[in-house]
C-alpha cells in the first residue's frame, strides 16, 4: 500500500487593523510560498482575504484605537474573541500567529495555549518603552516571538521566550516603491533648492494636536532662509481639509500639499520635521535628516515622564540607543527650537555630517531584506515542532543580513 498521505499543516492569523492585515496577507503569500499545502485562516482583513486567507471574521473594519473608542466596541471585541476562541478549541490549528494588536492578541494566545495550540507572536508588544512587566505575561502565553527590532531579541530571551529577529516589513516595502518621475522638477524645483518635508501625522487627533506647530516652526524657518520650499504629504483624504485650513495661515510659505508621496517627500527633501512613529523608519530608509516633535497636554507630559522607560520619543534614536535626530515630546511650544535644529540640519556643517553618519550605521543594523520570509520560516518550524510534540522548542534561524535575501 501506498503511504497515507501527511494532513497540512494549518496556521491561525489573528490581525486586528490594518497594519496587521498588510502583515497577515504578505505572511500568508510567504507560508504558500515555503509550504505549498499550507492551510492559513484566520481573523484579519481585506488584504488577509485577497492573500487567499480563510476569513472567519473581519476585525479591521472593527478596529479601535485609544481608550473611548474601544470601550464603545467591548462587546463586538468579547463576542470576537469568544467566537475565535471557540473555533480554535474545536479545530485546533498547528500554530496561532497573532500579529500585534495586544489586547486582543494575547487574551486570544492565553485561550489558545488553554487548549493547547502553540503560539508564534509576530510584531511584540512595545514593552521596551512602557509597561515593561508585561513581558512575564507575554512569557507564559508565547512560545516563540518574532521582533522587528534587534534590541527586541534579548529581553525576550532572558526571560525564556524563544525569539527571532526578523526586521521591520516597512523596509521591505519601501525597497518595491518606485520613485515618481520627475517628481521634485514637479514641483517647481531646481536642483539647488533645499526642501523641508512636514510631516504631521496619519490620524486626525495626531494632525489637530501637531501641525499647527510644525508650520509655525516652518515660518520660522522661511524668515531665516527664504530659499528653503516645503511639501506635505496628506496621508488621507479625510484629512486634506483640515491640513489646508492650518496652511492657509501661513500663505507665504507656498507649501505644496500633496495626496501622499511620502516616500517621494522623504526620498527628495534635504531635511524634515515630523511626528513621531513608523513615518521616521522611512526617513530613515532614505537617509532625510529630521527633527521629530509630539505635543502633549501638561497631564500626559507628566505620565509620560513618569510611565516611559525610554530616554526617547522617536523610533530611529530609540533604536540606536542614542539621540541622532532632534527630538522633543513637548506641552510648550517648542517652535523655535524646531526651527534652529531644522536649519542646522538643512545647512551643510557638523549636525548634519553627523546626523547622516549614525543614520547610516542605523540603517545597516535593522534595514534587513526578506522580513516576511524569515517570519514565515518560523512560523512553519514552530507548527512542525508542535505536531512532533515538542512543546516550546526554540526556533533559531540564521541572523538577518542587510543584503540579500527574498522580500
Amino acid at each position: 500500500m501506498p503511504p497515507m498521505a501527511k494532513d497540512p499543516l494549518r496556521v491561525f492569523i489573528s490581525a486586528g487593523e490594518h497594519s496587521g492585515d498588510a502583515h497577515g496577507a504578505a505572511l500568508a503569500k510567504r507560508l504558500r510560498a515555503l509550504e505549498p499545502d499550507v492551510q492559513v485562516e484566520g481573523v484579519g482583513g481585506p488584504l488577509m482575504r485577497e492573500a487567499g486567507v480563510h476569513l472567519h471574521l473581519d476585525m479591521v473594519e472593527h478596529a479601535a484605537m485609544g481608550l473611548v473608542p474601544v470601550i464603545k466596541k467591548l462587546p463586538f471585541f468579547r463576542a470576537a474573541l469568544e467566537d475565535t476562541a471557540r473555533r480554535l478549541a474545536a479545530e485546533p490549528p498547528d500554530v496561532l500567529v497573532p500579529i500585534d494588536y495586544p489586547g486582543f492578541n494575547l487574551r486570544l494566545s492565553a485561550r489558545a495555549r488553554k487548549v493547547g495550540v502553540s503560539v508564534s507572536y509576530y510584531v511584540s508588544p512595545q514593552v521596551w518603552a512602557w509597561r515593561p512587566g508585561r513581558i512575564h505575561r507575554i512569557a507564559r502565553l508565547v512560545d516563540h516571538m518574532m521582533v522587528l527590532f534587534p534590541f527586541e531579541q534579548p529581553l525576550y530571551e532572558r526571560v525564556g521566550v524563544p525569539c527571532t529577529f526578523v526586521g521591520h516589513p516597512l523596509f521591505d516595502e519601501l525597497r518595491t516603491r518606485r520613485p515618481s518621475p520627475a517628481f521634485r522638477a514637479g514641483l517647481g524645483l531646481d536642483p539647488a533648492t533645499p526642501l523641508l518635508g512636514i510631516l504631521p501625522g496619519s490620524r486626525e487627533q495626531e494632525v489637530r494636536r501637531n501641525l499647527a506647530g510644525l508650520l509655525a516652526a516652518a515660518a520660522q524657518v522661511h524668515e531665516r532662509d527664504p530659499r528653503v520650499r516645503y511639501a506635505l504629504p496628506v496621508a488621507k483624504p479625510a484629512l486634506r481639509p483640515l491640513i489646508e485650513e492650518e496652511c492657509a495661515r501661513y500663505p507665504r510659505l507656498d507649501i505644496a500639499v500633496l495626496d501622499g508621496k511620502a516616500s517621494d517627500v522623504a526620498r527628495v527633501a534635504r531635511a524634515a520635521i515630523t511626528v513621531s512613529g513608523t513615518v521616521t523608519l522611512e526617513l530613515l530608509h532614505y537617509r532625510c535628516p529630521m527633527v521629530v516633535v509630539y505635543r502633549v497636554s501638561r497631564a500626559q507630559k507628566w505620565l509620560a515622564d513618569r510611565l516611559l522607560t525610554t530616554r526617547h520619543i522617536a523610533l530611529v534614536n530609540i533604536l540606536a540607543e542614542r539621540e541622532i535626530c532632534p527630538e522633543y515630546l513637548a506641552a510648550r511650544d517648542v517652535s523655535a527650537d524646531v526651527a534652529r535644529d531644522a536649519l542646522s540640519l538643512l545647512r551643510p556643517g557638523k549636525a548634519r555630517k553627523r546626523c547622516l553618519s549614525r543614520m547610516k550605521s542605523l540603517l545597516a543594523r535593522v534595514d534587513v531584506k526578506g522580513v516576511h520570509r524569515r517570519a514565515a520560516q518560523t512560523v512553519l518550524e514552530v507548527a512542525r515542532s508542535a505536531r512532533a510534540g515538542r512543546g516550546r522548542e526554540a526556533v533559531r534561524l540564521e541572523p538577518p543580513r542587510s543584503a540579500g535575501g527574498d522580500a
